[in-house]
């Protein structure tokens, strides 16, 4: 075995051999088995040896002892395997294996006559030839063992000559008994009785030579300690897949389960390996082998594998298999060649180690940049005088062409800086792995042919067979000859064969079949042949041809691979999977019933999948085996699934965030079986490609009814949200085209969540939709915490819907106390998430699949249309640049066909991605001199923009960039764009004069070949922001626009840039392209100078063709239909409309009502697709296709405004919230959840304070103007006037504690008023001035009202009586944010501030005097409080004593004092707003997730707490009040 594995495996024996007791070996296998005895079963055989106690038990004992047995033999097989000094051990255990094989299936009820004598004959063949083996060897040899075994014989002897008198008794014995069929209750009684005698036997063997192996194992413990090389720190790693199998995918992955060349094959191809490998002289330093399919590549590339190896000469391999999810992919290709390298070259383990850990901890690497670092990095540090080799086997295997161009580009670029390494390589001949590797001068070996008869090859697949079928009965060298002649030179012929011979027992079958098979020159037939051959020995009954084709169908449709266990779950418990997989053991590769089943080569399914007449009666039906798998997964899951499927959630806790949760993968896979994860990952999508029966089409429905929340929960747990939304999704797509094949698209357009009556198609076809939408709105809050699903999710899901108003009220118990006058309204749209700052770009691929978008907060996230999923790893900019670098993404841009993506990122990397996954195509190009840059559309070169000049740079995908032309210098360049056709590039930009005057200017070069055609002044500067676009090429590259700051319009010849028409002003803004040219190429469309107009012209002369006419506000998106036909604009006005540009007038739009507010918007080419970046930072994507299912309209009722909270009224629950665009102020009920009023102002409320005593609040406008209204009937009682005379959106105004007085400032001015009579007081002016912004921060009254603090921009700190009207004044440090003040409660002469994260607590006397100073993290916001008795001091979550000797000590409590409650008319709240979470700080953790439209607020406009409750809104004015109360009181139970 290779050197990793062997090592892995001598420490497993020097661990068994440690743990071992020889004395209590032969009782191991009996500890399991019931000792009572059954009297039904016969009794043991009068010569029998004293067997162990209890081995004579019922059925299920008998099962026990059996499957310990065998995972135990099984177990010292496999360490047996691990060394030469334990070789003795091989034969005795793979006998021990097969005769318990042998066993298991003589113990099966059903079993016939013929069945027993077959197995039984075949197994005592082998076991009088391991008898002679025996009795030679001394080292495992003993009195016992001998006796043991001769006692086994003599009764399997005589239990076969029992058998054979039977079958020639009975009257049809023509033919062999039939398996599967059932006998007659006479026989079944004998054929009892002799499985027992069987049984006995072979329990007191094994306990015998149990005994016998123990001792061996001690012996060779210690040998074992001293030679052990295992590292502890690099274990080999174990990847699970989808479904949560924990397997060998590394072994896998390293070619454990390779076959190798058996001695004396292969000789001229492993000689040429042999001589290329030690060729000093060479500079070929990649071997490639490659041929069809079947001959031999990976048996080859093992056994070099396994022989450099033990020279020490092996780096690493890796071995492409379809066997895997991860050896079908590059995902883990460097980090396990890397590891491998650990094992191999020890002395580089520590750099290995270091090295993994270091790629680890990026959130994101590209496939170049982790080949250089964990292979080629490591191994130029590698001291060796010999050659190392690398292997990779089977790349043709790998599923991505990019990601096999990637490793063959990789190992091209990296291998000559290593000249001491090599690379055997392995393939079958597909183009693009030879176009890859036909020019480079280092590959050798691609014109070596395996598969040629007139070579050696016919020669080594004799040896092969004789060596593979030498000790099997009944086959003759005739036998021999005919195999060989039958493979024509394919090794997979021959291999498949040996296989079905030695695994079946049916021999002589078998070889009657082959020798009736006529031989064919083209291979693929004969390999048809073949397969048909080993399907038609295994259905030796035609009954049950239905079983076993159950079972292989399930093997062929599975997503993953499947182990028996796995199958015998979804299938009737009379399908005996184990019997039909062992049959099938040709062509399939089971190991053990807990391991997957493997397809041993791609041919046999390609075979089983073709048609009926190539398959012959064996084809597998993609749709129908796709419905029984489906149908089985179902009902798994509908047996396990509940709520809080893990029992994680009880009292004393916190609600769990996944997270959190130790070890979460480990409870996952204890408390569920492989059947049961494989189920809950691949259930959709079997039934998103299954025919869709009425039967399986009612069980889907009736399952998500019922059990979508609890799947749901469990895909969460297991963290596949991403597998969770793949699946729903195709389930949605499938349903939609059944349902329109169907003809019942014309009554689909309903809404999502209609309450219209519907037929029971379009509501069972709705609960589809909204458990998609459920899950796609919701995806990144379940993410976070499964237990959610029950709780925030459910709550804010839409009323309308039935299937979630069941579960509303099934899990009402798990609802938070919630208060809102949000009415979730899920419109036939995707929301789409993520971002947590305005969004600026909003890029459709060119077929509509994917979307890009990018953010103010540097994030750029690609997703799939079809589904709403993430397609890779967000990328995101750096987290604090420099202004100078902003925007963080720019230039972002599809190729022309879809399949790549480009942008460049701060500071200047150019990256270009694949579309399909969002993978790096190649490391991102570093050009930090760069400022401007573009693509060519095909992005096969990038043209980049300094300050005076410009480069081109060729890209070669792979292959990194070169070559750099200077095309024009001495100017600066604003933008720059490429022509769709790739040959010409108009640059703009200014050109400074000595006078230091600028003026605008003009380029146009060709590219090929390389000229400048014409430039020209512009009569104006082009915008010189570096991400404003100012340039538009028409499709066919004919004509171009330029427009400039001052918004003038120019239209320009393509070919030589000549003005063809001045086209005046626009209408436009930075971020919009206010051009957009005809796909046609006949009309231009841009806005006009008045906002809302559209001006459409001819694209030849520029002639104004028409005047669209009907948006009230700015037009931001313009995009002509496919035909040519119609426009589509979107304006502020937050209208969509189309207008028919030959007729001049609008149309239907397809888009009615209102978009709400928006920054960015974009539709697909084919208008079936619409997406908008709505004000909450979310992206609303809408399918738009007509008889789209479940559409319904936008909400047309009302545009969309940005709001905020102003003030919360305690007294009377209600809250002000302020509209931004209309001045209103809404007052808000927060135990109804409903809006109690609303005023309106004539200038904009900044504030609003309600009194304490809750009978009146006060309102404070931009103008300065504070006005008191009632709160009962909403009328104005006083108008107090100005108190300043400039317009600034800041100030504040509040109330006094004991609501005697007034306080208002504005502006660096300040007044006071008594609240009763509404007359002023005092006043203080700010002696800074008033160009400050907000020059007041705050003011804060004391308890008493005799004091009152402010903050202003002159860094001063002020303290007055507004009564006597004198200050006490200090200088305080420069401040860079808000001030926060508050007084105690009972010391009007103790103030504490929030200055730039730090506390300041003064005392006031004649003077201000600092006391202490507490230092503050970042991220608390909000204001600071004193408890009730003065004696704690509170800010965000954190808590001190200040009236202990200071300075002030952090609080330790588990719980907040007590006199936080209810004093200044509100409780303090420790509840606090982090990552889309409110947070508690006793307990301390997360308490409750915000719903994703709500994620994006502001914690000064959005965000209040009180108390055990918080306050939060969205920017659309929809507040929510949540109790959080019987959580925090639950989560605080003992």
């Amino acid at each position: 075995m290779k050197a990793r594995f062997r090592r892995k495996k001598m420490k497993k024996m020097q661990q068994l051999s440690e743990s071992i007791s020889i004395e209590a070996t032969s009782e191991n296998l009996s500890s399991r088995v019931d000792d009572n005895r059954s009297t039904t079963l016969g009794t043991t055989d009068v010569l029998a040896p004293q067997a162990p106690a209890g081995l004579y038990g019922s059925s299920k004992s008998y099962e026990n002892t059996r499957d310990l047995a065998e995972q135990f033999f099984m177990a010292i097989k496999e360490v047996s395997e691990a060394t030469e000094l334990l070789s003795p051990l091989k034969s005795i255990c793979a006998l021990m294996v097969r005769g318990i094989q042998t066993i298991r299936s003589a113990n099966n009820n059903l079993i016939a006559w013929a069945d027993l004598c077959e197995d039984l004959s075949s197994h005592l063949s082998d076991m009088e030839h391991y008898q002679m083996e025996l009795q030679e060897s001394s080292s495992l040899s003993d009195k016992s063992s001998l006796e043991a075994l001769e006692f086994y014989l003599r009764v399997t002897k005589d239990v076969l000559e029992k058998a054979s008198m039977a079958i020639r008794q009975n009257e049809s014995g023509l033919f062999p008994g039939i398996m599967h069929v059932g006998v007659t209750e006479r026989e079944k009684e004998d054929i009892d009785r002799q499985r027992v005698r069987l049984l006995n036997a072979w329990q007191v063997y094994t306990a015998a030579m149990s005994r016998t192996i123990a001792l061996k194992l001690r012996q060779t413990g210690e040998y074992l300690k001293k030679h052990q090389t295992y590292d502890e720190a690099m274990p080999a790693r174990r990847i699970q897949d989808n479904y949560g199998v924990v397997g060998s995918d590394f072994a896998i992955a390293y070619g454990e389960k390779v076959d190798l060349c058996e001695e004396g094959t292969r000789v001229e191809i492993l000689g040429a390996i042999r001589e290329w490998g030690n060729d000093s002289q060479t500079t070929r330093q990649i071997f490639w082998l490659n041929d069809a399919a079947g001959t031999g590549k990976s048996t080859i590339a093992a056994t070099m594998a396994k022989e450099w190896s033990l020279d020490k000469q092996l780096a690493g391999r890796f071995f492409f298999s379809p066997n895997s999810n991860m050896t079908q992919t590059t995902k883990e290709f460097c980090r396990a060649i890397a590891e491998d390298i650990a094992i191999n070259q020890p002395m580089l383990g520590d750099d290995v180690r270091d090295a993994i850990k270091a790629v680890s901890v990026e959130q994101h690497i590209w496939f170049d940049v982790q080949l250089r670092r964990l292979i080629f990095d490591l191994l130029r540090r590698l001291e060796a005088d010999n050659f190392v080799f690398l292997v990779v086997d089977a790349l043709d295997n790998c599923v991505r062409l990019e990601e096999r161009t990637e490793v063959l580009n990789g190992f091209i670029r990296y291998l000559p800086s290593v000249p001491r390494v090599k690379l055997l390589l392995t393939s079958r001949p597909i183009q693009d792995i030879a176009d890859t590797l036909a020019p480079s001068p280092l590959v050798h070996g691609s014109d070596i042919q395996l598969l040629n008869v007139r070579h050696s090859y016919h020669r080594d697949i004799n040896i092969f067979v004789e060596k593979r079928l030498f000790n099997l009965p009944a086959i003759s060298r005739e036998h021999h000859k005919m195999i060989v002649e039958r493979s024509g030179g394919l090794f997979l012929y021959a291999a498949t064969v040996c296989r079905m011979l030695e695994k079946s027992r049916h021999r002589p079958d078998i070889l009657k079949v082959l020798s009736d098979i006529g031989v064919t020159d083209k291979l693929e037939r004969q390999m048809d042949i073949l397969y048909l051959s080993v399907l038609k020995q295994a259905l030796i009954d035609k009954e049950a041809g239905y079983m076993m084709m159950s079972v292989l169908s399930m093997i062929i449709v599975a997503y993953q691979p499947l182990s028996s266990n796995t199958i015998s779950r979804f299938l009737p418990e009379n399908i005996y999977v184990d019997d039909f997989v062992q049959d099938l053991g040709g062509v399939l590769k089971d190991g053990h019933p807990d391991r997957p089943i493997k397809v041993l080569h791609p041919t046999f399914r390609e075979f089983v999948l073709s048609n009926e007449d190539r398959a012959n009666g064996f084809l597998v039906d993609p749709g129908i085996s796709a419905s029984s798998l489906a149908s089985a997964c179902i009902s798994t899951l509908e047996h396990i699934l509940e709520e809080d499927l893990f029992q994680l959630d009880k009292p004393g806790h916190l609600p769990w965030r996944n997270a959190d949760i130790p070890n979460l993968e480990t409870i996952v896979h204890k408390f569920t079986t492989p059947a049961e994860r494989y189920a809950s990952a691949f259930w959709a999508h079997h039934v998103a490609t299954s025919n869709l029966s009425s039967e399986l089409w009612s069980t889907v429905i009736n399952f998500l009814s019922q059990r979508l929340l609890n799947w749901v929960e469990l895909m969460s747990w297991r963290g596949t949200i991403g597998l969770c939304i793949e699946g729903i999704s195709r389930l949605r797509e499938a349903a939609d085209k059944q349902m329109i094949n169907d003809g019942t698209s014309q009554v689909l357009m309903v809404p999502l969540f209609s309450s219209t009556a519907l037929t029971s198609t379009i509501q069972e076809l709705l609960v589809i939709r909204q458990a998609h939408q459920f899950i796609v709105h919701h995806q990144s809050l379940i993410s976070d915490s499964a237990l959610q699903t029950y709780s925030i999710a459910l709550f804010f899901t839409p009323a309308q819907s039935p299937i979630f108003e069941d579960y509303r009220k099934r899990y009402s118990g798990r609802q938070p106390n919630i208060v809102t006058s949000y009415v979730t309204k899920w419109e036939d749209q995707t929301t789409l998430g993520g971002h947590s700052d305005t969004i600026n770009h909003l890029i459709f691929s060119p077929d509509g699949s994917r979307l890009m978008s990018v953010g103010m907060d540097g994030l750029l996230q690609l997703w799939s249309t079809e589904t709403g999923a993430l397609v890779g790893k967000p990328f995101q900019g750096m987290e604090d640049p420099p202004p100078f670098y902003q925007p963080q993404v720019r230039r972002c841009a599809f190729s022309q066909d879809g399949k790549r993506f480009s942008f460049f990122s701060c500071p200047n990397e150019l990256h270009i991605r694949f579309s399909h996954n969002g993978e790096p195509v190649i490391p991102p190009l570093e050009w930090h001199w760069a400022k401007y840059f573009a693509f060519s559309p095909t992005m096969s070169f990038v043209l980049l923009v300094d300050d005076f000049s410009v480069h081109r740079r060729e890209i070669k995908l792979g292959h990194g960039s070169h070559q750099i032309d200077v095309l024009e210098d001495k100017f600066r360049v604003c933008d720059i764009a490429i022509s769709p056709n790739c040959n010409r590039v108009v640059c703009v930009g200014s050109v400074e004069h000595n006078d230091l005057k600028k003026t605008g200017r003009a380029f146009l070069w060709q590219l090929e070949p390389l000229a400048q055609i014409s430039s020209y002044d512009l009569d104006g500067l082009p915008p010189s922001s570096p991400d404003v676009v100012c340039i538009a090429f028409s499709l066919d590259s004919n004509r171009f626009a330029i427009w400039l700051q001052s918004n003038d319009a120019l239209l320009c010849d393509g070919q030589s840039g000549k003005e063809i028409e001045n086209m005046g002003r626009m209408n436009y803004r930075e971020g919009t392209k206010p051009i957009t040219f005809c796909p046609l190429n006949h009309l231009l469309a841009h806005t006009d100078r008045r906002a809302g107009d559209i001006i459409v012209r001819e694209q030849k002369t520029g002639k104004k063709t028409s005047v669209l006419q009907g948006h009230k506000r700015s037009v931001i998106h313009l995009s002509f239909s496919s035909d040519g036909k119609k426009l589509v604009s979107v304006s502020f006005d937050q209208t969509v409309r189309v207008w028919d540009v030959e007729a001049g007038g609008p149309l239907e739009s397809i888009f009615p009502g209102y978009t709400g507010t928006i920054h960015a918007c974009s539709f697909s080419d084919d208008w079936r697709q619409f997406a908008s970046a709505a004000e909450n930072d979310q992206i609303r994507l809408y399918n738009l296709q007509a008889g789209a299912i479940g559409q319904s309209a936008p909400d047309s009722t009302k545009p969309m405004h940005d709001y905020a909270i102003l003030g919360v009224a305690y007294a009377d629950p209600l809250i002000a919230i302020r509209s931004q665009s209309d001045s209103g102020v809404a007052l808000w009920d927060t135990t109804t959840g409903t809006t109690k009023g609303r005023i309106l102002n004539q200038d904009y409320v900044v504030s609003v304070a309600f009194s304490p005593n809750g009978r009146i609040f006060a309102t404070l406008s931009d103008s300065s103007t504070v006005r008191i209204w009632n709160v009962m009937n909403l009328v104005e009682t006083n108008d107090l006037g100005l108190i300043a005379f400039y317009r600034q959106k800041s100030g504040g105004i509040f109330f006094s504690q004991d609501s005697l007085l007034l306080c208002a400032f504005h502006t660096g001015n300040v007044r006071v008023w008594d609240a009763q009579t509404m007359t002023p007081i005092f006043y203080h002016d700010s002696p800074h001035g008033i160009m400050e912004y907000q020059n007041v921060k705050l003011c804060a009254f004391s308890f008493d009202s005799t004091r009152l603090a402010g903050v202003d921009r002159g860094n001063q700190l002020y303290v007055w009586n507004p009564r006597t009207n004198t200050s006490v004044q200090t200088t305080i440090p420069k401040y860079y944010s808000e001030v926060f003040a508050t007084f105690s409660p009972v010391d009007s002469s103790l103030l504490a501030a929030v200055l730039s994260q730090t506390i300041f607590l003064w005392r006031i006397d004649e003077e201000l005097q600092v006391v202490a100073k507490i230092s503050l993290g970042k991220g608390i916001y909000g204001m600071p409080s004193f408890s009730s008795d003065g004696k704690y001091l509170a800010y965000g979550p954190l808590c001190w004593d200040v009236v202990t000797p200071l300075p002030p000590q952090p609080y330790t409590g588990d719980s907040p004092p007590s006199s936080f409650d209810g004093h200044q008319l509100q409780a303090y709240s420790f509840l606090f707003y982090k990552d889309g979470w409110i947070h508690s700080a006793f307990p301390d953790g997360p308490l409750l997730p915000l719903p994703t439209e709500f994620r994006s607020i502001e914690l000064d406009r959005h965000w209040h707490a009180f108390g055990e409750s918080v306050l939060f809104m969205n920017k659309l004015g929809e507040p929510v009040v949540i109790d959080c109360s019987p959580i925090l009181a639950r989560a605080r139970q003992n």
